[in-house]
């Protein structure tokens, strides 16, 4: 054991009331300012990594990950259809990272009660029968449905070479489903529950007089969404000269294309976090500095003893450093369970709700890793400890001489 090490010791421990070690306030002021720090670091990565990741779980269950398309397909629910066959399903496989590849149908349409309707675009869903829909509470609210009402659904279809854009054309035809409601979900996003019903695929191949193998796209889950870039290129490049058995061109879009203006609104929470943790990493390193400042001021008197028996400079400057990576790592752990324990209590029991209106989910949610934890604590020792050079050289300038004849 060094000396600067066990002078450190004694000085962070204070002196000794009876049998007890008492610590002084200077000391604790310093502690609570890290760990008060390290708890709101804590509370803002986990709130914003969980934040982010329902979001895009969200809207990955509607959309996926990744969607093949046709090459020609406009931005609307109406797209030129594609063909896909098990060659095309190992092209996509092989790319890894996959977890769920499913094609899907869009279709726009018309829902009709006794006494009023609505427009709404009818996505397949392959867990409904041919005549079963899914309503969102929003839209079933509107219209006032319960589970096991019918209505009519009503699709328009065009046979022109235009096809799928030609709905102005003399021979468009409208289709008239009676559909039976047979559950309700919600997303709290108001694009899709204010629009979208689900209904089966088959009776939506049946009303766009297409073929078995035939839908609007291919949507892709992945297993590690942060990789959603590699797999997007990997696939791009696979299906680059890439033609189904119509001679349609395929292409591939992720899920950031498909909702950049969401996408953007994340893009912009990872601004307010590094706002978030630079303003706590240098609140907690002045916090620092402060009860460091005072620790010295307090121990003048043994700084000139030390330095009046031969103590270096460089022996003071590592001792109250000792200090201060005692302090640091102590308001650090308390951090730790503080912030651990507070990000427990919220994932499992949520006593802080939000609006979903405004905020998409029903409570504050929570995704913290260890990686997370680590990362903050060392980041917040190496900054705090730096800034801390410059404060413990002001052992220097303390004269031995002027603080022992005054004392």
């Amino acid at each position: 054991m060094s000396v600067a090490f066990f002078i450190a010791k004694r000085i962070k421990y204070g002196s000794k009331s009876g049998d007890r070690r008492e610590t002084p306030p200077a000391i604790r002021i310093a502690i609570a300012g890290i760990a008060i720090g390290m708890v709101v670091m804590i509370l803002t990565v986990a709130v914003v990594v969980g934040f982010k990741n329902e979001i895009r779980s969200k809207i990955s269950e509607f959309g996926g990950d990744l969607q093949i398309v046709a090459l020609t397909s406009n931005r609307t629910y109406e797209k030129q259809p594609i063909c896909y066959n098990d060659s095309l399903m190992g092209v996509i496989r092989q790319t890894g990272n996959i977890r769920f590849v499913a094609p899907f149908i869009t279709k726009p349409a018309v829902i009709k009660t006794s006494d009023d309707f609505l427009s709404v675009v009818m996505r397949s869903n392959q867990d409904l029968k041919e005549r079963e829909i899914c309503v969102s509470k929003s839209i079933a609210q509107k219209l006032k449905l319960a589970k096991g009402d019918k209505l009519q659904v009503y699709f328009v279809s065009s046979n022109s070479a235009g096809g799928w854009y030609n709905y102005g054309n003399n021979d468009a035809q409208v289709k008239v489903r009676t559909l039976s409601v047979v559950d309700f979900y919600q997303t709290h996003f108001s694009q899709y529950d204010d629009q979208i019903i689900l209904g089966s695929t088959a009776m939506l191949q049946s009303v766009s007089d297409w073929e078995e193998d035939m839908s609007s796209g291919i949507q892709i889950q992945l297993n590690n969404p942060a990789q959603l870039y590699n797999a997007y290129e990997d696939l791009s490049v696979k299906l680059s000269q890439t033609q189904d058995r119509r001679g349609t061109q395929l292409c591939v879009q992720h899920i950031e294309q498909q909702n950049p203006q969401i996408f953007g609104w994340l893009d912009l929470l990872d601004t307010n976090v590094w706002v978030i943790l630079i303003l706590m990493v240098v609140v907690a390193a002045f916090t620092m500095i402060s009860g460091l400042l005072i620790i010295i001021l307090e121990k003048r008197q043994m700084i000139g003893l030390l330095k009046a028996l031969g103590g270096s400079y460089e022996l003071l400057r590592h001792t109250f450093l000792y200090v201060a990576l005692f302090l640091i790592v102590q308001g650090l752990l308390w951090g730790d369970i503080v912030g651990i324990g507070l990000c427990s209590a919220q994932a499992i029991w949520h006593p802080i709700r939000l609006d979903p209106t405004n905020y998409y989910l029903e409570w504050v949610p929570i995704s913290l890793s260890w990686w997370h934890v680590i990362s903050l604590n060392i980041g917040a020792m190496v900054i705090t400890m730096l800034m801390l050079l410059v404060p413990s050289s002001i052992v220097s300038r303390i004269a031995p001489g002027a603080i022992l004849a005054n004392e």
